[in-house]
């Protein structure tokens, strides 16, 4: 029984060393530094996906008549849009409805409310970049004022940043190798990676149009008449930032 005892002392006493061993080399390698870099990188890439806001803007004697021809006006864009938009994948929202009174001096000096103005906007988002000048020139047909935005973006950018991850992470390894050659030392692995993906949409800002066929389109011409929209490109900005062991 006394030999089982030291045997058994003897296996936990190797057991505890080897654990301190092994703790040691985790330690030694942790000590031995590491190298840090990042990089990023910008593709241009073509969009896939557009959103334009128009404003409905008019006014009237009371606030109710006011609020009524904005709705019915905003409905009769809404209900043209939606005939050259895909139910499926576009979408079609109101926002920022608003009706306000607009102020008078009479001829006492006094502030009185000479009339009511209402304010709509309609957005639409679509995948169908080739109807943006159609949906436009239709709005403005059926009654809206103005444009307040138009924006060119790019969804799913994961897509085009999978295809450069790859590129980007040989880049800073092949940079962190030379690093660490020129240090004396070779790399023993990699700490960490942080990586992030992002995309810059095309912006037109600013309220803007006046249709040049305004008022004058025909419903079945409307794609001749529409004035050209260049959607230009879209930037993909990919940034990864990687820690390497050395030896």
């Amino acid at each position: 029984m006394r030999k089982f005892y030291l045997t058994l002392a003897l296996c936990l006493l190797l057991f505890s060393y080897n654990q301190t061993a092994n703790a040691s080399l985790v330690e030694t390698k942790k000590d031995a530094g590491y190298v840090s870099l990042n990089a990023s990188k910008y593709i241009e890439v073509e969009p896939n996906t557009a959103r334009v806001t128009f404003a409905i803007e008019n006014t009237a004697e009371t606030a109710q008549k006011a609020s009524s021809d904005n709705n019915t006006t905003s409905n009769q864009i809404i209900n043209a849009l939606k005939k050259i938009t895909n139910t499926k994948t576009d979408v079609i929202t109101t926002t920022n409805f608003s009706v306000s009174p607009i102020y008078a001096t009479n001829k006492d000096g006094k502030r009185i409310i000479k009339n009511y103005s209402a304010t709509n906007s309609v957005t639409v988002k679509t995948s169908s970049i080739e109807n943006v000048s159609s949906l436009i020139d239709l709005a403005i047909k059926n009654g809206a004022n103005r444009i307040d935005g138009l924006y060119f973006s790019y969804e799913n950018e994961n897509t085009a940043c999978n295809e450069m991850y790859p590129q980007l992470m040989d880049s800073l390894t092949k940079q962190a190798a030379i690093l660490a050659k020129a240090a004396g030392t070779s790399l023993d692995g990699i700490k960490s990676i942080g990586a992030s993906c992002s995309v810059e949409s095309n912006v037109s800002n600013g309220r803007f149009y006046i249709s040049k066929a305004a008022g004058n389109l025909d419903s079945v011409a409307i794609e001749e008449a529409s004035t050209p929209v260049e959607s230009g490109k879209v930037k993909v900005r990919i940034y990864i930032n990687a820690n390497f062991y050395v030896k």
